[in-house]
């Protein structure tokens, strides 16, 4: 932190400009540290056993390499995912510093956010990857699939002729499933249509039974992290995790689903961990074991690949994918900010992996605040 502020202070710019950017910066280190002191305080109170320090050598490794974004970097995040996962790393990524530092300095520019509206996905990419749209409505405006508007007695007629179940989901600014619904019939639908200002309306893709035998309540789907390296422009899959429902749960895990880490092979690494990092040997429904290897799991790389390639403006994107009935990978979402990096460090590997000295160099020397 200190690194930062000494050259925010060494550049030229004048006193008061220099003064608000700190002060923006400190504000921003201030609330990650309070969020993640309030995650990490409910995840030690469920499992106390986590408190347990790590090696003192990796311990001191972890706040020297960090060192550039905080003098003594809070130890939580290496001693969780230790404690859960049974590997020492000193390139855990802190938690607060990737939410204050890193993530915002990977983003350079917030405009990327559109990519992430839902209601733009089949416009954007290649067909046949997304749900088919059945229509929208984007700030209040009724759109047909192609983004044409319709009006109210177009969209009773639509609702007529199509097979239920279908998904309304919000197609902006959500997270975690929040303000996703199934309509299951024409006055269900109509009724939602009329509650929300912006949402698709997609057909329920079924899910392959792999993925169907964990959790039979809902769809399951795989988290994939996809990068672009600062040194030369490549994609790159950092990680992914396997994420089911539990108990008619959705499989977020902020709705009560668990996850597991996958490996580079496609396996999955032997057990799955809840929102409070809790682990389970086996899926606490279906009872099955963590042991499987996901199906083409080497076409979900390439899919997301292709994906990353098209998103320019961030160095990091979160996809949401499923295999379908078909054996086909499908992508739900892309997500361009607030990735959840504990889903592989949980697993036992640091989120950046082998780009970890590559991308805290380029933090140090392109830092937001510094950019400002």
């Amino acid at each position: 932190m200190m690194m930062v502020v000494r050259k925010i202070l060494s550049q030229e710019k004048s006193f008061k400009k220099k003064l608000k950017i700190i002060a923006q910066y400190l504000a921003r280190v201030r609330g990650a540290k309070k969020t993640w002191d309030k995650r990490h305080s409910s995840v030690l109170n469920k499992n106390p056993q986590y408190k347990k320090r790590c090696n003192n050598k990796v311990e001191n490794e972890h706040q020297n390499l960090w060192s550039p974004f905080r003098k003594n970097c809070d130890l939580t995040t290496l001693r969780l995912c230790k404690n859960i996962s049974g590997i020492e790393d000193p390139r855990f990524v802190p938690e607060d510093v990737f939410v204050s530092d890193i993530e915002p300095t990977l983003i350079t520019d917030t405009s990327v956010d559109y990519i992430g509206i839902k209601s733009f996905y089949n416009r954007w990419f290649e067909k046949g990857i997304f749900p088919a749209d059945i229509f929208h409505r984007v700030d209040g405006q009724y759109l047909d699939p192609n983004l044409n508007a319709i009006n109210r007695e177009d969209l009773a007629k639509i609702a007529k002729r199509i097979s239920y179940p279908v998904v309304l989901k919000p197609n902006k600014d959500t997270y975690g499933g929040k303000g996703i619904e199934f309509p299951k019939n024409e006055g269900e639908l109509l009724r939602l249509a009329t509650d929300n200002n912006n949402y698709v309306v997609q057909n329920m893709i079924k899910q392959h039974e792999f993925f169907e035998q964990f959790n039979r309540g809902g769809i399951n789907t795989v988290k994939v992290f996809v990068y672009r390296s600062v040194t030369d422009n490549k994609v790159h899959v950092l990680s992914s995790g396997f994420r089911m429902g539990r108990g008619g749960s959705l499989d977020n895990e902020t709705a009560g689903g668990i996850i597991t880490y996958i490996r580079d092979d496609g396996t999955m690494n032997g057990y799955a961990v809840d929102k409070y990092g809790t682990k389970y040997s086996k899926h606490p429904d279906s009872k099955l074991a963590f042991n499987f290897k996901l199906p083409d799991y080497e076409g979900l790389i390439s899919l997301s690949k292709r994906i990353g390639e098209k998103v320019f403006y961030t160095r990091i994107i979160g996809l949401d994918a499923c295999f379908d009935e078909n054996g086909d990978w499908r992508i739900l979402e892309v997500n361009t900010f607030s990735q959840g990096i504990r889903v592989s460090q949980y697993g036992g590997a640091p989120f950046f992996g082998k780009f970890t000295d590559e991308v805290i160099d380029f933090c140090k020397e392109n830092h937001w605040a510094l950019c400002e």
